[in-house]
């Protein structure tokens, strides 16, 4: 009876361990989100460039057209006050995790004039960072 209880008591124990590290997780796969979202409202590049793989792509769909930004061009325009200054509402719609080191965030950020809905990749590289290795966009009025 008493080696059940301990038994028991373990896989409780491990069982909460591991939903509290899966919450942490999806907490900072949030945050690179969180941060991506405010470097372009903030039109702060540094913010930016430090969540943005360098060679990563965004495909941003706007009035039915695509249009494709590198990295470097999206924080140039940020920087240059081309796009963003104005806060958005963040409401995330979905984080997971596919495998280890990949995950996904989708995300709504809505200013006064438009909504932007994000899909965010990121992967985990090997010092532990993430960082978005790609964007997919849709912009809407609101």
């Amino acid at each position: 009876m008493i080696i059940k209880k301990l038994v028991c008591s373990a896989l409780l124990l491990t069982l909460v361990f591991t939903v509290t590290t899966a919450q942490e997780s999806k907490t900072k796969i949030k945050k690179i989100a969180a941060q991506f979202v405010k470097g372009a409202d903030v039109n702060d590049g540094k913010l930016l460039e430090d969540v943005l793989e360098p060679n990563s792509l965004q495909y941003v769909l706007v009035g039915g057209k695509l249009n494709t930004f590198s990295a470097q061009d999206y924080i140039k325009m940020v920087n240059e006050k081309q796009l963003g200054g104005k806060p958005r509402k963040i409401t995330y719609r979905h984080a997971e995790f596919l495998g280890s080191n990949l995950a996904v965030v989708v995300l709504n950020a809505v200013s006064e004039e438009y909504d932007f809905l994000y899909q965010l990749s990121m992967t985990k590289l090997a010092n532990g960072k993430w960082e978005i290795v790609g964007v997919t966009a849709e912009i809407n009025g609101v």
